[in-house]
């Protein structure tokens, strides 16, 4: 019965993954076709800064809560997990409510320091905007999580990857009814985020109640301290600085030190990549299960050939997509508006980029099932500073190909100090020349055919849509007749939320 329940919850996950990208994608296309350029690099100039600081706010509290939890019911203790949700609760309270305050008293000098010249006082004013919403935005991510644990992961999903974001792409739209700008967009963006938190706090308050109300079966000499779930956590919300970081510091420096219009076709170039991490997501979740118990067993032989597996089956499945975008980016941007296609060559280099980084393997998920995530936080430190330092430098001259070309150089630079952690220190190797036939067949069909497609059909999103369905289904039954060559009906055994299912 448990095993149905983590399938079930395996797919409902990777159903909440699918539906937030293409709910991101849509809200991305609303934005691009309706503000341009200049006004999509404006909105994701704020919305970057929302994001980072919301993620850093919630102090790693997260795995905190998922850690704690999980341990308190694999010794059935009860009576704690109420005081677990509130020792993160009150501190990410007090400090978001001290930033919001901040934020709203250092807007002007904040817009002069983040904004390129003479746009200060559009960011300033999107700076006030967000202030009285940081609270709700970093809470919410504590209760969703916390939801997680005392509702399921198929209420956390639907909270998290399905109502939000659609709840947002409709503000959008109706936003867009009226004179859309990028201050009324931002702020639809916003609105969604109040509601969702009341409600959110309203789903799990029965089962926090219930847990309260047997306080007095608290053990307090086995039972967690709030002492040491923030000594858990503090290594946790500096991974998670990093990461945010990361993700936004590009589009936030290119704002700065080139323009709005760069900022936005950048940004939308690197939303659609990242759409492209689903599978990959997916897969890496669906594994760590077997890959960490292989690793606590020190079985390296085994957790070798699955890794390659797996790698296998995510290029299968993970490069038609960027291969499509090096191949017939220009068609595929014109979804967002003709101004953006100009970040076509940009994208190969990302694109191409992203590849090589799912060939080289589940590397950070290795690491993290291994126990070295002081490894993975170094890596991510130097990804940072190389980010940060690379688009300082190049911006200013390349402007978007400058933001492009350091992706490429953090990209290399992380995966290649992890593969050598990974496959040298940690002893979990690949097999390159079981990925010769995996790369090529994507290569083929999506890479020569969809460079066919647009030598034939030119740039025309009628000339995408026929290309997907014709590769698509080239692909589908080249995969079918492969499959057993190919190990993918093997792989499936090995997923636990598929296996069930195959």
């Amino acid at each position: 019965m448990r095993g149905e329940r983590l399938a079930l919850g395996g797919l409902i996950s990777l159903f909440g993954s699918a539906f937030a990208a293409l709910a991101a994608l849509v809200l991305t296309s609303i934005v691009g076709n309706v503000l341009g350029s200049r006004g999509t690099g404006v909105f994701f100039q704020a919305v970057g800064i929302f994001t980072v600081l919301t993620q850093v706010l919630r102090l790693g509290t997260n795995s905190g809560i998922v850690r704690f939890i999980a341990a308190e019911r694999a010794f059935d203790r009860v009576g704690s997990e109420w005081r677990i949700v509130l020792y993160a609760v009150v501190p990410v309270t007090v400090v978001s409510i001290g930033a919001s305050v901040a934020l709203w008293f250092t807007a002007e000098p904040l817009a002069v320091w983040l904004s390129a010249p003479g746009e200060e006082p559009a960011l300033e004013g999107l700076l006030r905007v967000m202030s009285p919403f940081v609270l709700c935005g970093a809470l919410i991510g504590v209760l969703q999580i916390a939801s997680r644990m005392l509702r399921g992961v198929a209420t956390f999903t639907v909270l998290q990857s399905v109502l939000l974001p659609a709840s947002r792409v409709m503000a959008v739209v109706v936003a867009a009814l009226g004179v859309l700008t990028a201050s009324t967009a931002f702020s639809a963006w916003l609105w969604p985020l109040p509601f969702w938190l009341v409600v959110t706090a309203l789903v799990i308050a029965p089962p926090f109640w219930r847990d309260l109300r047997r306080r007095g079966e608290f053990d307090r000499t086995a039972s967690p301290t709030a002492r040491a779930f923030w000594r858990f956590n503090l290594p946790r919300a500096v991974n998670s600085a990093l990461e945010a970081a990361l993700e936004w510091a590009d589009v936030l420096i290119i704002a700065a030190v080139a323009s709005p219009a760069d900022a936005g076709v950048y940004a939308v170039v690197t939303r659609v990549v990242r759409a492209g991490g689903i599978v990959d997501k997916a897969m890496r979740v669906a594994v760590a299960p077997t890959t960490s118990a292989l690793l606590a067993r020190d079985q390296l032989v085994e957790s070798s050939r699955l890794h390659t597996r797996v790698v296998r089956a995510m290029i299968l499945l993970n490069w038609p997509f960027f291969l499509l975008l090096i191949s017939m980016g220009g068609s595929v941007l014109l979804i967002f508006g003709s101004e953006f296609v100009r970040g076509w060559g940009p994208m190969v280099l990302i694109a191409a980029a992203t590849m090589m980084q799912t060939a080289a393997g589940m590397l950070q998920s290795i690491l993290l099932q291994g126990g070295r995530s002081t490894w993975q936080m170094y890596n991510k430190s130097l990804a940072v500073g190389l980010s940060i330092g690379g688009n300082l430098a190049l911006v200013p001259f390349l402007g978007v190909w400058g933001a492009a070309i350091t992706w490429v150089l953090v990209m290399v630079v992380d995966n290649a100090l992890a593969a050598h952690q990974v496959h040298r220190r940690m002893g979990v190797h690949l097999a390159p020349r079981r990925l010769i036939v995996p790369s090529i067949l994507p290569v083929l069909v999506f890479g020569v055919g969809g460079a066919a497609f647009t030598f034939w059909g030119g740039i025309a999103i009628a000339t995408l849509v026929l290309a997907v369905v014709i590769l698509g289904g080239v692909y589908a039954a080249v995969l079918w007749m492969l499959r057993r060559r190919l190990g993918l009906a093997g792989l499936w055994r090995r997923v636990p939320f598929i296996g069930r299912f195959a």
